[in-house]
């Protein structure tokens, strides 16, 4: 504080702790009472570099543009790809970060060019060659990289003072040495033994990873819970890999709420440092969902996930008409289209259900207004502007009702584009594909941390001094395997090279040393300490590093509850009594059944028949590539229904010549199609190749029927019947009845899938063809599915007597039946019962063997989980009531 208010920029070693430095010196001036404060002037030694180096007079202007990150990562990129030997590297991208890293450490450790050319290794010469061309690169483009800049000041620009720590390398220290106002040593831990307790260090030991974070989180709370001004520094080593799992550990500990259903969570008492992707974050993931989505064909999932999208919603009430819109589309919509074309069939079928304007629509074709009419390749400074004004109508339209941290992640994202918009120079000439590209790698690669105030903990995922002072420190991973860290040698620097020049991770006696300062360091930096490590798992154990004291002793207590804990608290919950209902309220008068499909339903699961009928749980379509299963099927019954209303009988169908087939199934195809893509046109492309399958199909189907024994068609899909059960009505639509020449009829039912015998049993897997056979008794001698498709076109009959379908071929058994006057009365004794039970609401749980396999309401019954996931889940039977 001294230093800040003498006027000085206090500069730290990074960008972590200059953060936790500005929230102490907010928590001083708010521990002093005051309402307004300067902003301090801290800095990391990076950003204050490349801010001084712009901010210099324009007498002395630099003629050299500073490098921003994401372009000197875009450089290197090129120079290792344009690099002839660059083609034998499996990973190009990798290599690149390898030789900048090498490179910032040339400067950072001052190692001279000729000690690296003198190792003669292949990777050094690489190195020295992709260094050669990058410098080459940037004195081209007139500009300088980050690296470079210490070297342009020959005396600080403005007083400064630097905070004492390991973290600086050398080349910095030296220079703020020579040239900073002050050093800045930090504080010892206040108190004292009498006044804290025993500030012994503790010891944790958990049986895995993830209990060592749910220790240190319960640790956390109830520290927090005995003091609210409670501080603490927690060191997770690996907090890169397992960030979600630290954030849900602490959130579960300390911020139950965010688990909830509200908005209302409220700010946390933790900060996690290091940050996550721009590109992850919600208000910037809308924007750059809405530049990706600009050009091409995209897919239907895809435009569902825009459409429904709450960054493209004004009210709440926007997402219910929305998801009615997506309902409707999912029954007509391509599988594919531009999003042009998306947003003009959306408005369509909105204008047709009567919907209310939908406003992701509107939005989405405002924002498309704008990525338009620009085309061709222009530097990014012409597409910057194009893009923010997209966003400002689509996604950002609502930031009126943003929170805190989208807000910031958005001007964050307005940050990198007018940094991407001054790097003309670098980039040149784009266009909006290649533009995009840039923008994409450069928001995933930009870690964003939100700032939600000064927070009580501070979670760090570097093994690092905190410099300043805390109540207490926890310090994960401290087993002997992982502390004292093993070297981590800098990749295509000679290791001679790093040892000779003091770079730390050279060798293992140099992480020793740096392990023991700073263990040294966090034990003064409070007066309570807690060093913790895990078994890897997998029956494995592990042992604590031999650099803690003896006289560290194991804290107390029992291990902690792996959080987020609902689990563990639905086990401890009493017993409750226990109430089984399988009985729904009876059909009501004014309620409507689903044709065969509810019978359908209730043979295979009461409670299926009731959740899919009377709750209307369906399964969501989804437009796939070309025709569905379904209306391949409603393909083939239209075309069929053309067919036999020409022909007449097998008589007319014998005499038919080739040519005239041809014909007469080339235009029932074609009205079939027509009838169809009146619906849903999946394109030109599809059409045709229905069109093909759909005449080799039927032309085989008709050479099964020529071998049947002489029939005429007696009634073809004459429209909806209604069959009369238990007091219920259930719509049929039968396909066809022929009459042979002896006056029996047949019953036949297409199926443009796989079909078998799936009537029989006293609960049938489908009771259609027996409901349909009830509708026309007289003289009905055989039903059959006639399976009409590429695999195989054939009959799978229930018949009383020889050779109906097939010269020769023998009867079925009829299920023991004397004969089928018999068996139809066992089916309407079956159905009977069936529709009886749908009518008295018996909707238990109790799936036949089968059912569950497609089945989609698993997540609602709550048994066969894991069952419906068959290709055949949920796909409904062709030609059903």
């Amino acid at each position: 504080m001294a230093g800040l208010e003498a006027g000085l920029t206090v500069l730290a070693p990074n960008t972590e702790l200059a953060a936790t430095l500005r929230d102490a010196v907010e928590r001083h001036h708010q521990a002093c009472g005051r309402d307004i404060w300067p902003t301090p002037r801290v800095r990391d030694f990076a950003s204050w570099l490349r801010e001084q180096y712009l901010r210099r007079p324009s007498s002395a202007a630099p003629a050299l543009r500073a490098l921003q990150d994401f372009e000197e990562r875009e450089l290197w990129r090129c120079i290792v790809q344009e690099d002839t030997r660059g083609g034998a590297l499996l990973e190009p991208a990798a290599a690149a970060a390898a030789a900048r890293r090498a490179r910032q450490a040339i400067y950072a450790y001052a190692i001279p060019a000729d000690a690296i050319a003198a190792s003669a290794s292949d990777e050094a010469s690489a190195l020295l060659h992709w260094i050669d061309g990058f410098d080459r690169r940037c004195r081209a483009l007139g500009c300088i990289s980050g690296d470079e800049l210490l070297q342009t000041f020959a005396a600080s620009p403005e007083p400064v003072a630097w905070l004492d720590s390991p973290a600086w390398r050398p080349a910095a220290a030296r220079w703020l040495t020579q040239h900073a106002q002050r050093k800045i040593d930090p504080a010892a831990a206040g108190g004292s033994a009498a006044t804290l307790g025993d500030t012994t260090p503790l010891l944790c030991h958990a049986a895995n990873p993830t209990e060592e974070i749910a220790a240190a989180a319960a640790w956390a709370r109830e520290n927090l819970q005995a003091s609210a001004d409670f501080r603490a520094w927690i060191c997770m080593p690996d907090l890169n890999l397992r960030r979600p799992e630290v954030i849900d550990a602490f959130d579960a500990a300390l911020a139950a709420p965010r688990f909830g259903l509200t908005d209302a969570h409220g700010i946390a008492p933790y900060a996690v440092a290091g940050g996550t992707p721009l590109a992850d974050h919600p208000s910037v993931r809308a924007a750059l969902e809405i530049l990706s989505v600009v050009q091409g064909s995209i897919p239907f999932e895809r435009f569902s996930a825009l459409l429904r999208s709450d960054e493209l919603q004004a009210v709440a009430g926007d997402a219910s008409t929305a998801a009615l819109l997506d309902v409707e589309l999912r029954r007509r919509a391509p599988s594919e289209l531009p999003l042009r074309a998306w947003l003009a069939l959306a408005e369509r079928v909105a204008a047709e259900r009567s919907l209310a304007a939908v406003t992701a629509v509107r939005r989405l074709a405002a924002a498309l207004d704008w990525l338009e009419p620009l085309r061709g390749q222009y530097p990014l400074s012409r597409w910057a502007p194009l893009w923010i004004g997209a966003w400002e109508q689509g996604p950002w339209a609502a930031r009126g009702g943003w929170s805190s941290t989208e807000y910031q992640a958005a001007e964050r994202l307005r940050e990198l584009v007018a940094a991407l918009a001054a790097a003309d120079q670098l980039f040149g000439p784009q266009s909006q594909a290649a533009a995009l590209r840039l923008l994409l790698s450069a928001a995933r690669e930009t870690a964003f941390q939100p700032q939600t105030g000064i927070p009580a903990l501070w979670i760090s995922g570097q093994n690092a001094d905190p410099w300043l002072n805390y109540d207490a420190l926890w310090i994960a991973g401290r087993s002997a395997e992982s502390w004292p860290p093993p070297p981590d040698l800098v990749p295509l620097l000679p290791v001679p090279v790093q040892r000779a020049y003091g770079i730390i991770g050279a060798t293992a006696e140099s992480q020793l040393r740096a392990a023991l300062d700073l263990q040294a360091r966090w034990l003064q930096r409070a007066p309570r300490c807690v060093f913790s490590w895990a078994d890897p798992g997998e029956g494995r154990s592990a042992a604590p590093s031999a650099l803690l004291s003896p006289q560290c002793r194991p804290i107390g207590g029992a291990a902690p509850e792996v959080r987020p804990h609902w689990s563990s608290a639905l086990r401890r919950a009493p017993k409750l009594e226990q109430l089984i209902d399988a009985r729904a309220p009876p059909f009501a008068a004014g309620e409507r059944t689903r044709g065969v499909a509810t019978l359908r339903s209730q043979s295979r699961c009461a409670f299926r028949g009731f959740a899919e009928t009377r709750l209307r749980a369906d399964p969501l379509s989804r437009p796939t590539p070309g025709f569905s299963d379904r209306e391949r099927g409603r393909l083939l019954h239209a075309a069929l229904e053309h067919i036999w209303s020409s022909l007449g009988d097998a008589a007319a169908l014998a005499a038919l010549l080739p040519a005239a087939q041809s014909q007469l199934i080339g235009v029932s195809v074609a009205q079939a199609l027509e009838r169809i893509c009146a619906e849903r046109d999946p394109g030109e492309r599809w059409r045709e190749r229905e069109r093909e399958r759909m005449a080799r199909v039927l032309a085989q189907w008709l050479e099964v029927e020529r071998r049947r024994p002489p029939f005429s068609i007696e009634r073809l899909d004459e429209g909806r019947e209604i069959a009369r059960h238990a007091g219920l009505e259930f719509s049929c639509r039968i396909d066809r009845l022929d009459r042979l020449a002896d006056g029996a009829r047949v019953l036949i039912d297409y199926k443009s899938g796989l079909a078998h015998a799936d009537w029989r049993g006293d609960r049938p897997d489908n009771p259609q063809l027996p409901l349909y056979a009830l509708l026309h008794p007289d003289t009905l001698v055989a039903i059959a599915y006639a399976q009409i498709n590429a695999a195989a076109c054939r009959f799978v009959p229930e018949a009383e007597r020889a050779g109906i379908f097939e010269p020769g071929r023998r009867g079925t058994h009829i299920e023991g039946a004397a004969n089928f006057a018999e068996l139809m009365q066992w089916w309407r004794g079956r159905i009977e019962s069936l529709a009886g039970d749908f009518r008295d609401g018996r909707a238990a749980v109790d799936p036949t063997a089968q059912a569950c396999r497609s089945c989609h309401l698993q997540g609602l019954c709550r048994v066969g989980a894991g069952l419906g996931d068959s290709d055949d889940a949920g796909r409904p039977a062709d030609g059903d009531g």
